[in-house]
């Protein structure tokens, strides 16, 4: 068991490395210094190439040095720092991200580049079967993605990056990376090993990720007072079932050469976790997924490159009650997408190329709500990039298919989606654009053909096979200014949905629970993020430099108000000081109050939470070892996520001590 002295004792530790350093790195104070950012290169986001700072939709990188200092684990609350994007929040275990308000089967969850293939989209309690400290990096896209990934990516995309087939040859014989944490809010513990060997064209990887949690500490009561006045006091300081424990395992291997590289990997996941407040309800969980990759070089004029991505999996999980199986949950699928890129025809650059799927679904037992369903997408693509210099035009086409069948029942939709787009550069590190898209997205399987209980959402839901495609117009402003120890970013966006598919009330009760109906109608979404950077100042070996981040989405439908959990405003600052071997952080996460609701949906109070953070080099011999301290919620502050369908009986974490170790070799 993790004491909170252990932690205090990590964290004195910590300080006074850095105080040390700082009073041996120490020098005279000047003005701070022009701060330049350099961001990746976003392959698998943009058909076109472009980089992250010169793409024309909102988009974040979480490499994974960031990963490994986040102090949250489920991937939904760790994206939930990025501008623009809530989580899902069902608990500790499942948490998905959402994104301007869209979650769902509108947020494309993608491994390499290929569909997650789990069963997290059709209920908030399935966990996503990624690991953030899998991943070398994660890529967010921010609004409409459908031209390369589909309709279902209407809302943006979730690209975990995770290098289980290598890529690139090895510096050295062996290579790898150890991390290893513990966290006092649930006693939990997470470890995670990845190891790189090989032999001439030949490169092998293997990775193991651990993660467990006991029952979640609580800042008092778990239910709010409206609901304890209707229901009683029910759990206090601590969240019943809460525990978790989450397991993959990984092999993989390349052959690379200069023409490119071609390799396969098999992934095992297995997880065990409660649903929180229901003292016997658990869920047992595995997938078995295997994925093939390659790249080749192509010796012709105008065609560069051509990847080949390809995923299979075997899903499954059983939803416990009382140790008796009530329901499983079977998800068994592959997707193949292929790209071909090429050089720059007439002064336009871009990629084309074609992707399809398959899977089968189904929820069989007590809460069988979906019959077992086939879904086959089939898609392709065109975008292009044309660069003047000073200002540019992106543009992209796409075209694709869906067909989805039960044994008595039987849907087919072709969409079309398009995109336009230009770009000025009117200084040195200036960049704005203005981009439309249109997008159709066709139902899902659970809109179209559910009907019986949905437990994790207290409802009786009923599909509707007369549903028809789903159109999104959107525009979006971009400006982006870094100078001067300045960095500035502002996106504003603007979506307007026609036959726009949710669930609604239909006033009646069924077994106790209240009925829903998908239905569709005209929907609007408006918002802006906003992130300001400042160098305050600097000496010889340390700097100062502050943040602000503002995220904020508005969503109404024309005949039923208001949307249900919708992100309130959320403004994020923080205070970061920094020197060659330590960095620490101070940040300040305050939460408005959410009036603006759905009917059937109660307010949100607002919250302010503060959080402390302290990354160390203790070695000045070994760059590659680090040590992490974080203080979470510091003031024991109570806050309760509007996006989540448990925010009335489940609070976010309370005050929570973790320390990591974090070596690579």
């Amino acid at each position: 068991m993790v004491s909170e002295y252990k932690f205090w004792l990590m964290v004195s530790a910590s300080i006074g490395l850095a105080s040390q350093s700082l009073a041996q790195d120490a020098g005279s104070a000047s003005e701070p210094p022009e701060h330049v950012h350099e961001e990746p290169i976003i392959i698998t986001a943009s058909p076109v190439g472009a980089r992250a700072d010169e793409l024309l939709q909102g988009v974040t990188v979480m490499g994974q040095d960031a990963l490994a200092e986040t102090g949250a684990a489920g991937l939904g609350d760790v994206l939930d720092a990025m501008p623009g994007i809530s989580t899902s929040a069902f608990g500790p275990a499942a948490s998905r991200p959402i994104i301007r308000g869209l979650g769902g089967d509108r947020v494309r969850m993608l491994v390499n580049g290929v569909g997650i293939m789990d069963a997290s989209t059709a209920s908030p309690d399935h966990a996503v079967t990624a690991e953030a400290l899998e991943a070398t990096r994660i890529e967010v896209v921010r609004g409409p993605a459908a031209i390369v990934y589909g309709g279902n990516a209407i809302g943006g995309v979730v690209n975990v990056i995770d290098g289980r087939i290598p890529e690139a040859l090895l510096d050295a014989s062996i290579e790898g990376r150890v991390v290893a944490g513990i966290s006092s809010v649930d006693n939990g513990d997470v470890e995670a090993l990845r190891l790189r060997t090989g032999t001439g064209p030949l490169v092998f990887n293997a990775e193991a990720v651990r993660r467990h949690g006991g029952v979640e500490r609580i800042p008092g009561y778990a239910r709010t007072a409206a609901l304890r006045a209707r229901e009683g006091d029910g759990p206090h300081d601590r969240l019943p079932n809460s525990d978790l424990t989450f397991n993959t395992r990984a092999l993989g291997g390349s052959y690379i050469g200069n023409w490119g590289f071609a390799g396969v990997s098999i992934k095992r996941s297995t997880a065990n976790y409660g649903l929180p407040q229901e003292a016997a309800a658990r869920i047992d969980m595995a997938q078995t997924r295997i994925d093939a990759r390659s790249v080749i070089a192509l010796p012709m004029a105008w065609l560069e490159q051509f990847s080949m991505d390809f995923g299979t999996s075997d899903y499954r999980h059983f939803e416990l009650d009382q140790g008796t199986i009530g329901t499983r949950f079977d998800n068994q699928g592959w997707e193949l997408r292929t790209r071909i890129k090429q050089t720059k025809v007439a002064g336009w650059s871009g990629s084309f190329g074609a992707d399809v799927s398959h899977k089968t679904f189904s929820a069989l037992g007590a809460e069988s709500f979906l019959p077992k369903t086939r879904t086959r997408d089939e898609g392709v693509f065109v975008a292009q990039r044309r660069d003047f210099g000073k200002w540019g035009l992106e543009s992209g086409l796409r075209l694709e298919t869906r067909h989805l069948s039960t044994a008595t029942l039987r849907r087919s939709f072709t969409g079309t989606s398009a995109s336009v787009g230009a770009f000025m550069r009117p200084a040195k590190h200036a960049f704005i654009s203005l981009s439309l898209s249109r997008t159709e997205r066709a139902p899902t399987d659970i809109e179209l053909f559910s009907d019986g209980p949905h437990l994790a959402e207290s409802t009786f839901e009923h599909g509707n096979p007369d549903l028809n495609k789903e159109t999104a117009f959107s525009i979006e402003a971009i400006a982006r200014f870094h100078a001067k120890g300045w960095e500035t970013h502002i996106n504003l966006f603007h979506t307007h949905f026609n036959d726009f598919v949710f669930l609604g009330p239909t006033g009646s009760v069924i077994n106790g629970l209240s009925e829903f109906i998908y239905l569709q109608d005209t929907a609007r979404f408006s918002g802006t993020e906003i992130s300001v950077e400042r160098d305050l100042w600097h000496s010889q070996s340390w700097s100062l430099r502050s943040d602000a981040t503002l995220e904020y989405v508005r969503a109404k439908t024309r005949r039923f108000g208001d949307l249900p959990r919708i992100p309130p405003l959320e403004l994020t600052g923080g205070l970061n000081l920094v020197s060659d071997r330590v960095s620490n952080r101070v940040e300040l996460v305050w939460t408005d109050r959410q009036n603006r609701t759905a009917a059937f949906e109660t307010s949100t109070k607002g919250s302010a939470m503060i959080n402390l953070s302290t990354s160390v080099q203790p070695l000045t011999s070994n760059e590659q070892l680090r040590l992490i301290f974080r203080l979470s919620n510091l003031a024991n502050a109570v806050h309760r996520t509007h996006a989540s369908f448990l925010k009335d009986r489940v609070p976010a974490p309370g005050r929570s001590l973790s320390a990591r170790l974090v070596m690579a070799f």
